[in-house]
This record gives C-alpha cells, sequence and structure tokens, in this order.
C-alpha cells in the first residue's frame, strides 16, 4: 500500500517529536558534574550529594506507575508529555532562583525526575500508539541515541557552564529542556492518525494483562538501573579523589559514555537482529569488563575508554527491554506493562548508593573501590542471565503466540 504524502509528514514529524522526548531520558544527571563543588558548599559526604542523582529515580519509579495508568486510562498523550517535559523545565531552572538549602535542591531533582521517568515511560508509549508497526522497533532503537545525545548536552553543557563560574551556572543548561517543550508542542499530534492499524475486535476487548516476562525484564532491568548508576554517581568523585583531573575532565568522561550509547544506540536494531537471544546478556558482559577497566586502569585514558564502553551497554541494554516488552504482551497492555516495567527498573537507580557503597566501605581494606566492586556484580549477573536463558525463552514464547 503506498503512504500518502499527508501520512508520510505525519510521521515524519511524530518520530522527530517523540525522539526530542526521549532526548529528556538523563535531565536529572546534568548536576553531576558539579558533585565536588556542592559536596564542598555543604560539607555533604558521597552518599549525601548523590542524593541529587539516586532520590529523583525514586520519583521516576512514582512516574512509572502513574503514567501507565493514566494511558491506560486513555488520557491524551500530548497533553501528558507536556505536563512531564513542563516539571523537568521547573525543576531545572528554579535552583537559579533559590540555591542556599541542599534540601532544596534535592526537591528540584526530584521534579526533574519525576518528568523525566514520564518521559521516558511516554516515549515508549507514543512510538506503540501513534507510528506504525513496521517503524515501532527501529524507533526505539534510536530513543537510546536521543537519549544518549540529550544526555551530552546536559552534562557536557551543564559542566562548562559550571567550570566557567560556579556550580549554580550548571543549571542553566536546563535551557535546553524548554527547547525540546516548544518542539513537541509543535510535531506531536493531539489527535494520532488513522494509519489503518486499527486493533482487532478480538485485540480491543482484551484487558491488561501482565505476564511473566514483563517482570523479569524489570528485574534485569532494576539491576542495570543499578550499575549504571555507579558511573553516574561515582565518576566525577572518582576522578578527582585519584587526581586524574576536575570538573571539566569529569564532565569529558561522563560525555564520552554517552557519545558510545549514542553511537551504539543507531545499530541496536541490528545487534537485536544478530543476537535476539543474548543481547542482555552481552550488555551485562560489557558494564563488567569496562567498569574493572576503569577500576584498576589508573589513568584517565582508560576510565574515558570504560565509561564509552558503558554508554554502549546501557544503549544495548535500555533499547532492548522496551522492545522485548512490546512484543510479550497483546497490544492493549503494552502501555500498563512499559509503566510498571519503569517503575520497577527506577528503584535500582535510587538504591544503587546505599548497596555500591557499604560494599564498598567493607571490601575497600583490599584493593576494592565502587568500580571494582560494580564490575564483579555485572560479571556474575552476566553468568546467571546467560544460563537463565530469559531471553531465548521470551522471543519464542512471542513468536509462537
Amino acid at each position: 500500500m503506498k503512504i500518502s504524502n499527508s501520512t508520510s509528514s505525519y510521521i515524519t514529524k511524530t518520530r522527530i517529536g517523540v525522539l526530542a522526548v526521549s532526548a529528556m531520558g538523563m535531565a536529572s544527571l546534568a548536576i553531576t558534574p558539579s558533585y565536588a563543588a556542592i559536596a564542598r558548599t555543604f560539607a555533604l559526604s558521597n552518599t549525601g550529594v548523590q542524593m541529587l542523582t539516586s532520590l529523583p529515580n525514586l520519583f521516576m519509579m512514582i512516574a512509572g506507575i502513574v503514567v501507565g495508568k493514566l494511558t491506560a486510562a486513555k488520557l491524551n498523550l500530548k497533553i501528558l508529555t507536556l505536563a512531564a517535559i513542563l516539571l523537568i523545565v521547573l525543576g531545572g531552572f528554579m535552583p537559579l532562583i533559590y540555591n542556599s538549602s541542599f534540601a532544596f535542591l534535592m526537591g528540584c531533582s526530584c521534579l526533574v525526575g519525576l518528568g523525566q521517568g514520564a518521559c521516558t515511560n511516554l516515549s515508549q508509549v507514543l512510538i506503540s500508539q501513534l507510528l506504525p508497526k513496521k517503524l515501532q522497533q527501529s524507533t526505539m532503537g534510536l530513543t537510546t541515541t536521543f537519549t544518549n545525545i540529550g544526555g551530552i548536552i546536559f552534562i557536557m553543557g551543564g559542566g562548562q557552564l559550571a567550570a566557567s563560574s560556579s556550580w549554580i551556572n550548571n543549571y542553566w543548561i536546563y535551557i535546553f529542556s524548554l527547547l525540546v517543550l516548544v518542539v513537541a508542542i509543535l510535531l506531536i499530534p493531539l489527535s494520532p492518525k488513522d494509519l489503518n492499524e486499527n486493533l482487532s475486535d478480538t485485540e480491543s476487548n482484551q484487558g491488561i494483562k501482565l505476564n511473566k516476562y514483563v517482570f523479569y525484564c524489570a528485574f534485569w532491568a532494576f539491576l542495570i538501573m543499578m550499575l549504571n548508576n555507579i558511573l553516574n554517581n561515582n565518576i566525577s568523585l572518582f576522578i578527582v579523589q585519584e587526581k586524574l583531573g576536575g570538573t571539566s575532565e569529569a564532565a569529558l568522561t561522563s560525555t564520552l559514555s554517552l557519545v558510545g550509547g549514542m553511537l551504539c544506540g543507531f545499530i541496536v536494531g541490528i545487534i537485536g537482529k544478530k543476537f535476539k537471544y543474548t543481547s542482555v546478556s552481552i550488555a551485562y558482559l560489557l558494564y563488567g569488563l569496562s567498569y574493572l577497566l576503569i577500576a584498576y586502569g589508573n589513568s584517565l585514558l582508560t576510565v574515558i575508554v570504560g565509561s564509552f564502553i558503558v554508554g554502549a551497554a546501557m544503549s544495548i541494554a535500555m533499547g532492548t527491554f522496551p522492545y522485548l516488552i512490546s512484543i510479550s504482551v497483546n497490544k492493549s497492555s503494552i502501555s500498563m506493562a512499559l509503566g510498571v516495567y519503569a517503575a520497577i527498573n527506577a528503584v535500582g537507580g535510587v538504591i544503587s548508593p546505599f548497596v555500591i557503597n557499604p560494599i564498598t566501605t567493607t571490601l575497600s581494606k583490599v584493593g576494592f573501590n565502587a568500580f571494582s566492586v560494580g564490575g564483579v556484580i555485572a560479571l556474575v549477573t552476566y553468568v546467571a542471565i546467560l544460563f537463565s536463558g530469559f531471553q531465548k525463552k521470551l522471543v519464542i514464547n512471542a513468536e509462537n503466540n
């Protein structure tokens, strides 16, 4: 069937709008290059200052549940999306007005986390509801690229703003979220266009059903988030403590991690097809090897290389899970399934410092640091997930139904 020019234009604009929304997926990390400066200003411990990014993950969890319910209740997706981006704008701009209280900064970060979690979930829901099936997998893969592009802008831009003056200026980078709000207003349709892919009567009458594979994906993603936040929470402090650089070097390292994720995002679809039974376990293997390289490389170069690989691993994992979920449930269950997935995996980001830091403190006497602890956990999990055959069972089950 030939696609009309109006339909083609609708699809193009919608894809751009959705991908712009996915660029908000790392908005809460904008302040990470200024961790050391903020810790000095408020006399905070490592765990204390890390709350600026770990606590927002709790609100990402809340956002996942709320958005899942709201989208399942058929609320307008464009209105929900604009509200989510607006939360990020408000949470990012308010510290520019008042910044003398760390508790207030945490509250603003939580507001950003709520908006970020909603945007992350909504970008996947928008793809499944507004785009034709043949474009859904490739677009889901591209969301990881745009998430990392957004992360590069937030982290690198924020770091440079802080380095040029003070950590307070780091927050000016949230102007980017205001630009994304404008793009979403212009390009995301208020009413979805009929693409002749409506649900059949049987599919429409099916209730929301979440199977075990939704929760398997959520659990493995939970561990991925816990591992990934080791980099987010510790890289700035690690570089300063190991005398490998300062705020600018920390921002550069974090940015190159996102470059790794961005570049890998372009081929997530290819990786998913070539390694359709093992792509998730490959992500865990990459986490393990890269964290050990960072931990014991003893140079800024090895930290940069390791961070680049971490970004690639994150892109593979988070580009794969939503697609696996989308093929494991019926069409009417996708919104709620993605909401549950987003809520559970966000908990991994919340608890990361509370799990990793005590283990690191205990094992520091025998030469371990946060990255070596993460590397060992990732490799053990790699073996476990590989031998569980989780991904193979999910794909085969989806193909047979």
